[in-house]
């Protein structure tokens, strides 16, 4: 008999009935030490590699852990708040999924269980970026699930048709933008809401917007040089129509499927919307690095991935991880979500879901080479959430004649604050 396991979604067992908000389901505290629940948000659809079978076959290697899955349906905002309150009425799970950005705040927080001495186990299978997505201060506090290296997805037909190549340095990149632009075509869209995108994007470009220089102390970048040269650019391309202003890819669904766009700056996770927004079988789409801006360092950086985290208060921190680390061993379970394990995985293989859009591409293998080049020398920091609430109102302004760069400066002033206001320092250097 298999060993005992539930797996929850949004608080309600699959038992066919619908799903229902989990907040409206309370949880009693942990019962026995060797009980595990965690919480995820990952997509949960029919044709998706099972949770269940991989927490099945965790529980079979270690029949005494009392393992329960809960899938929670809720945006991110609430499902982190909810979150804080199971932490404070000692209700919390044992270990959630939560986007790498949240783990400094979490932690400063104290959130979240210091599992350093567990994890070190865990060192020599996950590269030095990845894990530095779950330090903070010196200490680590869970595993990270996935890489989620930001790239450029382009449509090698449609790029070759128009005679340009896979940019190599900056300049090779305005050009193919430039040429694409003349016949009609946008190098990429441009998600104006996300201000962890134009981070990321200085990040990769040579310009990081939060440095941690010790374990208190933080140098942001926000405002430097290379963050205005971008930020100008990007306006720029916006401007000569080679990059197209977006709110989600409902609103470029169109652009997609037309052609017109026939690039795509983001991360693996955003591989399913662009395979339904291209459209099947029409072109073959390969992977490529961003290239830095001129007399910058190449950088890879990490955007939108997620990790798994002990909350405070979980009494069975090394089962846990142990599940996440069994999670990350089971490839199809992430890739088929189009996540890039954070593992050094080697028998990963791209799923034949997204057959139709790379063709026989092995963009899984690509996606996990460039993913183990990710940086562990930046940060979102854990004043993260200050800078993206000061940040939005400047998001409107990429189609207009205001410059976005000219925001920069109060945007660096708002995060130096909230360092300081946290009990941090700043460096000035």
């Amino acid at each position: 008999m298999r060993p005992k396991l539930a797996l929850v979604v949004a608080g309600v067992l699959l038992v066919g009935a619908a799903a229902c908000s989990r907040a409206s389901i309370p949880f009693a505290k942990h019962s026995s030490d060797n009980s595990v629940e965690v919480w995820h948000r990952m997509s949960m659809g029919s044709d998706l590699p099972s949770l269940e079978s991989a927490g099945h076959e965790y529980q079979r290697r270690n029949p005494g852990v009392n393992l329960s899955v809960h899938a929670m349906s809720s945006t991110t905002e609430e499902y982190l708040a909810t979150l804080e309150t199971s932490v404070e009425e000692g209700k919390a799970p044992c270990m959630a999924q939560v986007p790498s950005a949240s783990v400094a705040k979490l932690a400063h927080d104290g959130m979240l269980e210091d599992v350093t001495q567990y994890a070190e186990q865990y060192r020599d299978k996950y590269d030095r970026g990845p894990m530095s997505q779950v330090a903070y201060q010196g200490r680590t506090y869970g595993l990270p699930m996935d890489t989620s290296p930001m790239v450029l997805f382009y449509d090698s037909d449609a790029w070759a048709q128009a005679q340009v190549s896979p940019p190599t340095n900056w300049q090779e990149f305005r050009a193919a933008a430039t040429t694409l632009a003349s016949r009609g075509k946008a190098v990429s869209d441009l998600p104006m809401d996300q201000t962890g995108w134009l981070a990321a994007m200085s990040d990769t470009t040579g310009s990081p917007w939060f440095v941690p220089v010790d374990d208190t102390t933080w140098r942001v970048g926000i405002d430097s040089e290379g963050v205005r040269t971008l930020t100008d650019q990007l306006q720029q391309m916006v401007d000569a129509k080679q990059l197209v202003v977006s709110r989600g890819w409902e609103s470029v669904h169109a652009d997609f499927s037309s052609g017109k766009i026939v690039g795509h700056i983001g991360v693996p996770a955003d591989l399913p919307d662009l395979k339904a927004a291209v459209g099947a079988g029409q072109h073959h789409w390969k992977v490529a690095t961003i290239p830095p801006l001129d007399g910058h360092d190449s950088r890879v950086s990490s955007y939108q991935s997620s990790s798994w985290v002990i909350l405070k208060g979980c009494t069975s921190p090394r089962e846990a991880l142990g599940f996440a680390d069994a999670l990350d061993s089971e490839p199809d379970v992430l890739t088929g979500r189009g996540l890039i394990p954070a593992g050094q995985i080697e028998d990963m293989t791209t799923p034949a879901s997204l057959e139709t859009l790379v063709g026989d591409e092995d963009v899984v293998g690509d996606l996990a080479d460039v993913g183990r080049k990710i940086g562990d020398d930046s940060s979102t920091s854990p004043v993260w959430d200050e800078v993206v609430a000061a940040w939005h109102p400047a998001a409107t302004l990429w189609g207009t004649k205001t410059k976005v760069s000219g925001k920069l400066p109060g945007l660096a002033a708002t995060a130096r604050s909230a360092l300081v206001a946290a009990g941090l320092h700043v460096s000035e250097g």
